[in-house]
């Protein structure tokens, strides 16, 4: 995105037409030789972000056909409610995490400039919907909201001979970016003894071929072992800006998920500690969507 010619434009634009009111095209445009093309999933959304940004909106509304973002998936939780108030970082995280309502680059042209995101519902137009910004009450809860990544496969990468050899985990993602494969969540052990990652399922057996194929070497000699590969699973994760400066979050999270009988495969947790993943079968994810709700929100 060129966006000093597309910030010029939007702006020449909006200074020749006086018009109180102007409905403009969304997910339309085109490169600087003239093509005409689209910007894909969430890009009217998009669209709305960048021309809000351009002409310094006070405000960008997002209309659709529900009432903001919700504390987790309603279809599975009958429990879940619209979140009044996130950041920006919150909703990108929820809305990476299965919460389809906002397109995670929606937020980017609009956070630079500080202008709240407004989710509103066509339906339901006096709803109060969700409110995106970067000014969030200090007493706000630790925990906003609850997601899920469903169709997820956990490749494994082990083997004594990985143990204190630098550039394992080089060749390995390198070769997932050369091969165009998206990785959604990775851990490793303190040892260096493994390295998991999760994938989309569709991309498991690919990933999988791939890597046996650039680490024939070290497998024919039994320093690595052969990609595994677990499949029928989820990603879950707890998200929240202000987690960091409660402590027992993920005591709670994951003393709720044993209690009612959820395995966890794998964990990953940032520095910034804004978002607590799991994976677990995906039969599991209806009752710890359920479990971690009732803990967090009732």
């Amino acid at each position: 995105m060129n966006f000093e010619i597309t910030n010029a434009n939007i702006q020449s634009f909006f200074k020749s037409d006086s018009s109180s009111i102007v409905l403009l095209p969304g997910f339309v445009s085109k490169s600087e030789s003239g093509e005409i093309t689209t910007l894909g999933r969430g890009g009217s959304d998009y669209t709305a972000a960048i021309i809000s940004a351009a002409l310094d909106a006070e405000e960008l509304q997002i209309w659709t056909d529900v009432s903001g973002m919700f504390t987790t998936n309603p279809k599975l939780v009958k429990q879940a409610s619209p979140i009044v108030e996130l950041s920006y970082q919150e909703a990108v995280e929820l809305s990476h995490f299965g919460a389809k309502v906002l397109y995670p680059p929606t937020v980017m042209p609009v956070l630079k400039k500080n202008i709240p995101i407004v989710i509103k519902n066509t339906m339901k137009p006096e709803a109060i919907g969700t409110t995106i910004t970067q000014d969030i009450k200090p007493n706000g809860a630790p925990v906003k909201g609850l997601s899920n990544i469903d169709n997820i496969a956990l490749l494994t990468l082990q083997g004594n001979g990985m143990v204190g050899v630098p550039g394992f985990s080089k060749r390995l993602f390198e070769t997932l970016a050369q091969e165009k494969i998206n990785i959604i969540l990775i851990t490793q052990s303190s040892s260096e003894h493994s390295i998991c990652f999760g994938i989309s399922a569709s991309d498991a057996q690919r990933a999988k071929d791939t890597i046996d194929t650039v680490f024939e070497y070290e497998i024919t000699l039994q320093k690595i072992d052969p990609i595994v590969i677990e499949s029928d699973l989820s990603i879950i994760a707890v998200v929240g800006d202000k987690m960091k400066s409660h402590q027992g979050i993920s005591g709670k999270m994951f003393s709720t998920l044993g209690k009612n009988n959820v395995n966890i495969r794998a964990i990953a947790q940032g520095a910034s500690e804004r978002n607590i993943s799991a994976v677990i079968h995906k039969n599991d994810v209806k009752k710890a969507l359920n479990s971690l709700h009732e803990q967090f929100f009732e």
